[in-house]
């Protein structure tokens, strides 16, 4: 049964003589949420079925006839406005997305966000489990066990050469590519994957596949990671700053560089390629250049920088993206509130 949910929220609510606002304070949140619900650009919580058919004086049911599509567009606003699930809401979605993965016609969507469900409660436990890692340690400093959970938590960087390659991975993305030999953004993964292991002969040999199959600027910037690897960092630096010189108005070349630029521990540079990356950047831009000179700050001991480019984030997520509340705003406001805790203490 294929309704317009949002249609049918707005028919109740004027059916009630009530406003956005007063339907807002009635399932606390903000008028802006029941807008964005009302011309379909997100969906209702589903911890808010219940409040929210009793508002409008309907059963949950009747309300919420939801096609496959519209279930899969509401499981993936979840995952992206909560930092932590409801166990009823994951049991729920789990056993939807379960059985259509069984469905011929909606395996693909289906297996996807089950995945990414999947994903997103390992980062719930990993989240819930490093504090108590960190208490852990405090509270018996010898014990290595805590040191390890600490690591496991927070992808700690393990020494271990066979904890850590990715011979796995590395594997899956070349028989992938041996059914698949003309998708580029997958030789982009397998790259990604080898010059991490430091296997560079056989990131060459991937590199001149990708080359042939359609040249971009990613060649430039994987050969410079390639130096990188080899040790040949002067190399790799020139190789960059030839790159960024062929595509000087495209943000994607500066964004990379900056990233490395931060891993060398050259700040000052990155910080000038991420704010290059903002400027050049059309809108709807990301986040990710401001969060990384947030941090870059923070290492700095720039409390104050920091929290100025995390305000940042929030402003953007606003203009850019319409974003009122949800994990989006609350994550930078937490790393706000961090911030100034620490300032307060230090």
């Amino acid at each position: 049964m294929n309704i317009d949910i949002g249609s049918k929220i707005k028919a109740l609510r004027l059916s009630k003589s009530m406003t956005q606002e007063q339907l807002a304070k009635a399932l606390h949140v903000s008028a802006q949420a029941v807008s964005k619900w009302e011309i379909g650009s997100s969906l209702p919580d589903i911890q808010l079925l219940p409040t929210l058919s009793v508002a409008l004086g309907t059963s949950i049911d009747s309300l919420f006839s939801l096609t496959d599509e519209s279930r899969f567009a509401r499981i993936d606003n979840m995952l992206w406005d909560k930092r932590f699930l409801m166990q009823q809401e994951f049991d729920e979605e789990e056993r939807f997305l379960q059985e259509k993965c069984h469905e011929d016609e909606t395996r693909p969507r289906a297996t996807l966000l089950l995945a990414q469900l999947y994903c997103k409660r390992a980062r719930e436990y990993n989240d819930l489990a490093s504090p108590l890692a960190r208490q852990s340690l405090e509270l018996n400093p010898d014990c290595k066990e805590a040191h390890n959970a600490i690591f496991d938590a927070e992808n700690g960087a393990y020494l271990d050469w066979n904890a850590t390659n990715h011979y796995r991975t590395i594997d899956f993305y070349k028989n992938f590519l041996a059914a698949h030999p003309d998708n580029h953004s997958a030789h982009l993964w397998l790259l990604d994957l080898l010059i991490a292991d430091r296997r560079c002969a056989e990131a060459r040999e991937v590199l001149d596949q990708m080359h042939r199959l359609k040249p971009t600027y990613n060649d430039d910037f994987y050969l410079g990671c390639i130096f990188m690897q080899e040790g040949h960092i002067d190399d790799a630096l020139a190789q960059w700053k030839a790159m960024c010189a062929s595509y000087p108005d495209t943000w994607e070349v500066y964004v990379m560089r900056a990233s490395e630029l931060a891993k060398l521990g050259y700040y000052d540079e990155a910080i000038v390629d991420y704010e290059k990356t903002m400027s050049l950047m059309p809108s709807p831009r990301f986040i990710d250049p401001d969060e990384a000179i947030a941090q870059i700050c923070e290492i700095r001991g720039d409390y104050e920088g920091a929290i100025a480019c995390y305000e940042k984030v929030i402003e953007l997520m606003r203009t850019d993206w319409s974003e009122m509340q949800g994990e989006a705003i609350d994550a930078p406001l937490r790393n706000i509130a961090r911030l100034r805790e620490r300032m307060a203490n230090s």
